[in-house]
């Protein structure tokens, strides 16, 4: 057996980490811990969505894209998990390739007009259709049908999310590698450096936050109850003075723009900000603050640095053939357009398509409690479609089985999840969509044994030094101050604000295409990905330096 084509063999697992194959041909598929979209146990409805719509909806987008893979997701011992299986015979994987390099070149000069003019106008009609559906006026029946034809839906969004995904991720990775070939004694972070969107969603969010901040700031009856009260004491002290209502409602319509997002992209359980403001209003605080930046300001300062470098990088190809040029132009642009629509495709699909299915299901929950077939309506996250649809039409009492989901859950919790299970066949293919996912979901970890120092990949340069807050969930997010460090597991489109507050961000999982390293580069913020334990070995309050031109974090005291 060849180096390309090791022998596969089963990943070892700790002893305290059994794992019951429901299905024993999953044993032998490569199950990867992704703790970068689901870091904590995750409720058997989110598993469902995950193994099922997701699954179907992610297998045509990649088939739609002319990749030879798809990805499959399922939930062990209540952890989240994706395995990316071949979907052609070994003796076909040559032939297969070649179409997908094929297609893949096709489709790099266009995704982003495609995203414009095809999948977005067909994401939004789905939010649409959902949006107009009165849940509450609909009879059980009806409710039911229209669960069903959620999940069609749900299964279209993750066609068009992965069909997109292999243009907006291959498009950032091989402008990188073209640039690494072209100019020598570069470095990856210089080539990211010439392609930040000029604007995305991410971005469109923070400005708008930083709005109302600097509208309100001097206003007493709406900052001093944002700087000092919870959320919902500072939502009730608002109702009383005419400032306050006139806050609430920008802060409403606000929300019903972009408030369909959640802590993550994966947990239906999470409430959106629609819900619970909590992040919108911690980001108000913090712009409200002496030294806070101006994100416009700060952006526009990133893009000037983006088009000197883009200049500079143009006069040395200035001898180059036409061809080299050509190719330069187009990847840079598919570098740009990637990283626009990696942020919005999130807001769109990721997020504004989880935000539809959970109010679905918190009708159903609102039923099942009022029969008394749960005891609370967001206990229906810990049931799957078939016991809903049970529940609705013959009632029952599943309190005593969704008691023992929570307490599968919370025991699983204080396990710690192995980052592999199933088969091991060795390292993906060295490929374009292959680079691009390493470096999405980036390598293995360097961990150092150096008691003061942490080490991951670097995905935004830059040193800076300050206070870390280890912040493991976006609702602990009101405990970060201006200029702290943000320490966290992972973050997503909706921790965006944070990185507005933060001076730097280290992650514990998370490469140079993930979300983390695309913002930090956008805010111009130092950022180490990938460091596995940052939130361990770093104590919270500790002052750190970051650097994030070397990848190293270390703990001064």
């Amino acid at each position: 057996m060849s180096d390309a084509h090791p022998e596969p063999k089963p990943f070892p697992l700790p002893p305290d980490f059994p794992v019951a194959w429901p299905n024993p041909e999953d044993l032998h598929k490569p199950w990867m811990y992704d703790r970068m979209h689901a870091p904590e146990p995750i409720t058997p409805m989110t598993g469902w969505l995950a193994a099922n719509p997701w699954s179907e909806g992610t297998a045509r987008g990649f088939k739609n894209a002319g990749q030879p893979i798809t990805l499959m997701c399922d939930r062990f011992n209540t952890y989240y998990f994706n395995a990316a299986v071949p979907t052609v015979p070994p003796e076909g994987m040559e032939e297969a390739g070649k179409h997908a390099e094929a297609t893949l070149k096709a489709l790099l000069p266009v995704f982003h007009e495609r995203w414009e003019n095809e999948w977005l106008p067909r994401v939004k009609a789905h939010h649409d259709f959902w949006s107009a559906f009165d849940l509450e006026a609909a009879s059980d029946e009806e409710l039911l049908a229209h669960m069903d034809d959620a999940f069609e839906r749900y299964a279209d969004l993750w066609d068009i999310h992965f069909h997109v995904g292999v243009g907006f991720l291959s498009g950032v990775s091989m402008f990188v590698d073209m640039y690494l070939d072209l100019f020598e004694g570069t470095s990856e972070l210089d080539a990211y450096g010439l392609i930040k969107a000029d604007h995305n969603i991410s971005l469109e969010v923070g400005y708008q936050l930083w709005d109302l901040a600097q509208k309100y700031k001097d206003k007493s009856s709406v900052a001093n109850p944002i700087r000092t009260k919870s959320t919902n004491a500072a939502l009730s002290s608002f109702v009383g003075t005419e400032e306050g209502r006139e806050f609430l409602a920008e802060l409403r319509g606000l929300m019903d723009t972009y408030g369909h997002r959640s802590d993550g992209v994966i947990e239906i359980s999470d409430p959106s900000w629609t819900e619970d403001p909590t992040p919108a209003l911690t980001a108000i605080r913090e712009n409200m603050a002496a030294g806070a930046r101006d994100p416009r300001a700060n952006h526009t300062e990133q893009i000037k640095e983006r088009d000197a470098a883009t200049a500079a990088a143009r006069a040395k190809l200035v001898n180059h053939p036409d061809e080299v040029k050509g190719a330069f132009e187009m990847f840079l642009n598919a570098g740009r357009e990637g990283s626009r629509i990696q942020e919005d495709h999130n807001f769109w699909i990721d997020q504004g398509g989880l935000h539809h299915l959970r109010h679905i299901f918190l009708a159903f929950g609102d039923r099942l409690a009022a029969k008394g077939v749960i005891a609370h309506r967001g206990d229906v996250f810990y049931l799957v479609p078939d016991t809903v649809r049970s529940g609705l039409l013959n009632g029952g009492d599943f309190k005593q089985q969704i008691t023992d989901e929570k307490a599968e859950m919370e025991k699983w919790s204080s396990v710690v999840c192995p980052p592999f299970i199933g088969t091991d066949y060795g390292p993906p293919p060295d490929n374009p969509v292959g680079r691009a996912i390493g470096r999405f979901f980036g390598g293995p970890p360097n961990i150092s044994e150096v008691t003061d120092l942490v080490t991951g990949t670097p995905v935004s340069a830059g040193v800076a030094r300050g206070t870390a807050r280890v912040i493991m969930n976006l609702q602990e997010g009101t405990r970060l101050k201006q200029g702290e460090i943000l320490v966290a597991p992972t973050t997503a489109p909706p921790w965006t604000p944070l990185f507005g507050i933060a001076a730097a961000v280290v992650t514990d999982v998370g490469g140079a295409l993930s979300h983390c390293g695309i913002v930090a580069r956008e805010y111009g913020i130092p950022c180490v990905g990938g460091t596995a334990i940052a939130t361990v070995k770093i104590p919270d309050g500790a002052t750190i330096e970051v650097d994030g031109t070397a990848g190293e974090v270390r703990i001064l005291s």
